[in-house]
């Protein structure tokens, strides 16, 4: 697929609803804060909320579906506030689609993670048994201290072992990437087609097999515009490092309307053409080659 075309065309649909999808997008942003307001907190009862917020807000994501297919199936006028509001509103409906593809994603993550571990175990385990034991003992005979200064001095004295810690990183990354690839089409396949828990998993596992690569050119497209947003965010938190918990939530604010202004309107537009065109291949020209072949017999 050609990553290029299909970013110019999410430019050109936004050049007629790009405000409301803005709106919107700021609506959810600001709302998908509030589950962190709870997090990171050692009390019982800080954690309980956290918990219920973390499943009353499931489905809140499915707002970013609703906008993407409107705007790409030209129902722009149908745009409203009410599209931030869906993982809400329609919480009964998405609640299993969505629960049943988090623990999909969960379970997968922990395998990996497990095999990695074992299969490090069995090939570096003396080795970074020894690493281990040797850099805490040279740490503990350096001055300083703190996390970083202790990476540093890691880093110092054992290399390697920093070296196959990165590497054990950088594969559960690209693991994760490339399962949630597979998983990207379970929210619109819910919206557009109506399958849900199981079946739409099945599918979109289908669906993507062979759209891996498009989808992770799609997004290393925007990695640049990411980082951007990342550091914008952790500069503005740092600043503010003396209020804690305001600081991060304004860094949080502040990094979340350079998204919106710079690329996730777009980002999440061109998400939705990908799915489009490979839904359509899938999908809608089986059907119209049909109707064709049955009009020519008619």
């Amino acid at each position: 697929m050609n990553i290029s075309r299909i970013k110019n065309r999410a430019d050109e649909l936004l050049l007629t609803c790009q405000p409301q999808v803005i709106r919107i997008m700021t609506i959810m942003m600001l709302i998908g804060l509030i589950p962190s307001l709870f997090s990171g907190s050692g009390n019982i009862f800080i954690s309980l909320i956290s918990l219920i917020l973390t499943i009353v807000f499931i489905a809140f994501g499915h707002g970013y579906v609703v906008t993407g297919l409107k705007v790409v199936r030209n129902r722009q006028d149908s745009l409203s506030d009410d599209d931030a509001f869906v993982g809400f509103t329609r919480f009964k409906e998405l609640f299993s689609t969505y629960l049943i593809t988090g623990v999909i994603m969960f379970a997968i993550v922990v395998a990996i993670i497990l095999v990695l571990t074992l299969l490090f175990s069995l090939l570096f385990g003396s080795y970074l048994s020894w690493s281990a034991s040797h850099s805490m003992t040279v740490y503990s005979n350096l001055s300083g201290g703190g996390d970083y200064s202790y990476l540093f001095n890691l880093l110092l004295v054992n290399p390697v072992m920093v070296l196959l810690i990165i590497l054990f990183v950088v594969i559960v990354i690209i693991a994760v990437a490339i399962i949630s690839v597979y998983l990207f089409a379970v929210p619109y396949l819910l919206e557009q087609y109506h399958m849900k828990n199981m079946v739409a998993v099945k599918e979109s596992f289908a669906m993507m097999k062979n759209h891996i690569w498009d989808m992770i050119k799609l997004e290393l497209s925007f990695l640049g515009w990411m980082l951007l947003t990342v550091i914008a965010q952790s500069v503005v938190t740092q600043l503010l490092s003396f209020i804690p918990i305001l600081g991060s939530m304004i860094g949080a604010i502040v990094g979340g309307f350079v998204g919106i202004y710079t690329y996730i309107p777009k980002y999440h537009i061109s998400q939705t053409i990908l799915f489009e065109e490979i839904a359509y291949y899938r999908y809608d020209q089986p059907q119209q080659s049909t109707m064709d072949n049955q009009g020519e017999h008619l």
